[in-house]
C-alpha cells in the first residue's frame, strides 16, 4: 500500500494531539492537586466524588446541630445547679428553724430570706433564656416562664394533676380569745383554743377565682368519681379557720389561699385510689406567677374578644435536634418536670403562720399592758384580763408547734423538690453524655471520610508531575519529528 503525504500528516497531528492532551491532563492535575476535572474523565470517581462531598455536607451540619445542642444544654444545666444550691440553702435555713428556738426578728430573718431563695429560683433560673429563646418553656420559646406584668384580661380554666401522696395533714389553732370590755373571765375560757388537724393540699396558685371547684379521682375499684368542691372564701382576706371544717364527704375549697380541705371519709376514699385532678379558674395573675400554660392542660379566655386558646400535652414539648444520620436528641427541659411548685406554696405556709403568731404576740403585749395598767383594786377586772393574757398565752404556744410543723412540712417539700431536680439533672446528664459520644463520632467519621474523599479525588503529586514532565518530553518529541517528516519536499528527493 502506497503511504502518502497526507496519510503521515494526519498520523503526526493525532500523535501531537494525543500527546498534547496528556500533557494538558498532567499539567492540570499538577495545578488543581485533582485527578479529574470534569466529570467525563472518570464517572466513577466523580460519582463516588459526590457521594462523599454530599456525606461531608451533611456531617458538618450535624456536628453544627450538635454545638448549638451543646450551647443550649449548658444554659440548661447551669441554672438546675444553681437551683439545687439555693435548695440546699433553703433546707439549712428551716431545719435550723425546726431545731432551735426563734423570736420575732429570727422568724422574720428566715421568712424573708426563704421567700427571696424562692423568688430566685423562679424569677432568676427558672424563667432563664438562651440566645433570645426561653429554656424551660417546651415549643413556646418566645413567651417566657412567668407573667411580665399584672394581667386580669384572661380567665384561665387549670387542670392540675395532684399526688395524692401530698395530701398533708395540716396543723392549726382553732379558737383566738380576744379582748372585749364585755367579757369576763367564764368568756374568755369559752374562747380557749384547740391544736387541731385536718387533711389538705394547696393548688399551684393563691388568689383563685371564687368559684366551686371540680375534683375527679378514680376509687380503691378504679371507678371514676367527680365532686366539686364548695367554695369557703375567707371574709376580707382575713385568717379564719372554718374553712378547715367540712363535712366527712365534703371537699372545701379556699380561693384566697388556694387549699382544698378534704373530709375524713372521702379523703380515705381518695387515699385509697389513684389519678387526683382538680380543675379551677384564675383569672387575677401577678408578675411573679408561673404561665399556666407552660405547666398545666388549661383553657385561655380572653374576657374582652371571646378569643378561646387551648393548650394540651404540655408534659410532651420535647424539642429535638437531628445529630446524626436517623438519629435525634431531646434537647431541652420542660419546667414543669424540673422546678416544683410546691416550694412557694411551703414558703406562703410559713409566711401565714408567722404573721398569725406574730398578731398573737402583740395581743399578748396589750394585754399584758391592761393588766399593768389596770387599777390593783379592781380584782375582777384583773381576774378576767389575767385569763385572757393565759387563754393567748395558750395560743402562742399551740402557733409556735403549728409553726415547727410547718418548718417540718417545707423540709419535706423542698426534699421533695431537690429529688425532683435531681432526676431532671439526671437525666438532662444522661442526654449531654450521648451528645458528646455523637460528636465524638461524627468527628471520627468526618476525618474517614475526608481521607476517602481525598483519596478518591486528590491527585498523587509526585505521579502527576512524572507524567507530566514525560508527557512534555513526548509532546516536543512529536512536534519536532513532525517538523521533519512533514518538512520534505520533492526537492529532497531530487
Amino acid at each position: 500500500m502506497r503511504i502518502t503525504n497526507n496519510m503521515m500528516r494526519n498520523n503526526a497531528m493525532l500523535h501531537i494531539q494525543k500527546n498534547k492532551a496528556a500533557y494538558h491532563k498532567y499539567f492540570e492535575q499538577c495545578a488543581s492537586e485533582k485527578k479529574i476535572q470534569n466529570p467525563s474523565d472518570n464517572p466513577t470517581i466523580a460519582v463516588r466524588a459526590l457521594r462523599f462531598r454530599t456525606t461531608m455536607i451533611e456531617i458538618e451540619q450535624y456536628l453544627s446541630n450538635c454545638d448549638d445542642a451543646e450551647n443550649w444544654m449548658d444554659a440548661t444545666e447551669e441554672p438546675i445547679d444553681k437551683v439545687n444550691k439555693i435548695l440546699d440553702g433553703m433546707l439549712e435555713y428551716v431545719t435550723h428553724a425546726a431545731n432551735d428556738p426563734n423570736n420575732a426578728d429570727d422568724r422574720e430573718t428566715i421568712a424573708k430570706q426563704l421567700r427571696q431563695n424562692a423568688d430566685a429560683i423562679y424569677q432568676e433560673h427558672a424563667n432563664r433564656d438562651y440566645a433570645g429563646r426561653y429554656v424551660f418553656t417546651g415549643y413556646r420559646t418566645d413567651v417566657p416562664l412567668l407573667f411580665d406584668a399584672d394581667q386580669s384580661d384572661t380567665t384561665y380554666t387549670i387542670t392540675e394533676n395532684l399526688e395524692i401522696n401530698e395530701i398533708e395533714k395540716y396543723a392549726y389553732v382553732y379558737g383566738q380569745a380576744s379582748y372585749d370590755d364585755t367579757k369576763d373571765a367564764s368568756d374568755y375560757a369559752n374562747e380557749a383554743s384547740e391544736f387541731l388537724q385536718t387533711h389538705r393540699i394547696p393548688l399551684s396558685y393563691k388568689n383563685c377565682d371564687k368559684e366551686d371547684v371540680t375534683i375527679t379521682y378514680k376509687d380503691v375499684n378504679g371507678d371514676s368519681h367527680t365532686v366539686t368542691a364548695v367554695t369557703k372564701s375567707i371574709p376580707d382576706n382575713q385568717t379564719y379557720n372554718e374553712q378547715y371544717h367540712p363535712g366527712e364527704n365534703e371537699v372545701y375549697f379556699v380561693p384566697e389561699t388556694g387549699e382544698l380541705v378534704f373530709g375524713d371519709a372521702i379523703y380515705d376514699s381518695i387515699r385509697a385510689g389513684s389519678e387526683l385532678s382538680a380543675q379551677f379558674n384564675k383569672t387575677q395573675f401577678t408578675s411573679s406567677d408561673i404561665r399556666p400554660e407552660h405547666y398545666f392542660n388549661c383553657r385561655a379566655e380572653n374576657n374582652a374578644t371571646g378569643v378561646v386558646k387551648n393548650y394540651d400535652n404540655v408534659t410532651e414539648q420535647k424539642i429535638n435536634y437531628q445529630v446524626n444520620f436517623s438519629q435525634t436528641l431531646t434537647v431541652n427541659t420542660l419546667a414543669c418536670d424540673t422546678f416544683d411548685t410546691t416550694i412557694g406554696r411551703a414558703v406562703d405556709d410559713i409566711y401565714k403562720v408567722i404573721n398569725d403568731l406574730e398578731i398573737m404576740e402583740k395581743n399578748y403585749a396589750a394585754v399584758k399592758k391592761r393588766i399593768d395598767d389596770c387599777d390593783p383594786n379592781d380584782k375582777e377586772k384583773l381576774a378576767d384580763l389575767q385569763e385572757l393574757y393565759d387563754q393567748i398565752g395558750t395560743q402562742i404556744t399551740l402557733q409556735n408547734t403549728v409553726l415547727t410543723n410547718s418548718y417540718s412540712h417545707a423540709i419535706t417539700v423542698f426534699q421533695d423538690a431537690k429529688n425532683k431536680l435531681n432526676v431532671s439533672l439526671a437525666d438532662h446528664g444522661a442526654r449531654y453524655n450521648r451528645l458528646k459520644m455523637t460528636q465524638s463520632g461524627l468527628e471520627v467519621l468526618k476525618t474517614g471520610t475526608d481521607e476517602a474523599k481525598s483519596e478518591n479525588e486528590d491527585a498523587d503529586l509526585e505521579e502527576a508531575y512524572v507524567n507530566y514532565t514525560e508527557a512534555d518530553l513526548l509532546y516536543q518529541a512529536s512536534l519536532q519529528a513532525t517538523s521533519k517528516i512533514l518538512g520534505t519536499s520533492l526537492l529532497d528527493f531530487i
